[in-house]
């Protein structure tokens, strides 16, 4: 899986290692590393400045309109784009990234599992989803719990020091919380 940066700010390090790690955090069964095993190469992460939203995924598929300073994403095949506030803090700023990159990854993570499965929204979504309305599980499931606030606090230790003087220190971000659907799913 290639994880791309188009930012200047932000640590490169940091967020490949909190994605990593809300991945690994999800991989809770045979199946699911089985499928994340066969897909991963076929899989690529662009993260982006705010700035830089065009409003398009790549083959010109319009994903309607957000306000360009808040961090968001969307995920295609084979393909996420995020856009984030392009900072090198790793406090409230990168907290706000992580939340459309976690939520992009629990899409791809689903694509990856349940590829073609259908699912039906339990709740109205913030993208218009209706409840009721049949749509693909890898975004019906994850929009349901974003709205049922069934959320996964991601830790890890990040160094703020420097890397001849580490200062290691613990640090949490808040994604969608799959654990239970693909341990019990896949």
């Amino acid at each position: 899986m290639k994880i791309a940066f188009g930012t200047v700010h932000i640590d490169k390090t940091f967020y490949r290692q909190m994605i990593l790690q809300y991945i690994s955090d999800h991989m809770v069964s045979k199946g699911a590393k089985h499928y994340f095993d066969k897909y991963k190469d076929s899989w690529s992460i662009f993260i982006y400045p705010v700035k830089d939203w065009d409003g398009y995924l790549e083959g010109g598929n319009s994903v309607g309109t957000t306000n360009p300073g808040i961090p968001h994403g969307v995920t295609g095949e084979g393909i996420i784009k995020i856009y984030v506030i392009d900072t090198g803090d790793k406090g409230l700023m990168s907290i706000q990234n992580f939340a459309p990159i976690f939520h992009e990854v629990s899409h791809m993570l689903l694509i990856m599992m349940m590829r073609g499965q259908r699912g039906v929204f339990r709740n109205d979504d913030l993208s218009g989803n209706k409840k009721g309305m049949d749509a693909n599980i890898s975004t019906q499931e994850v929009h349901d719990r974003q709205m049922e606030s069934n959320l996964y606090h991601v830790k890890a230790h990040i160094n703020v020091g420097s890397w001849w003087k580490a200062k290691w220190q613990p640090y949490t971000a808040i994604g969608i919380n799959l654990k239970d659907f693909i341990k019990n799913n896949v």
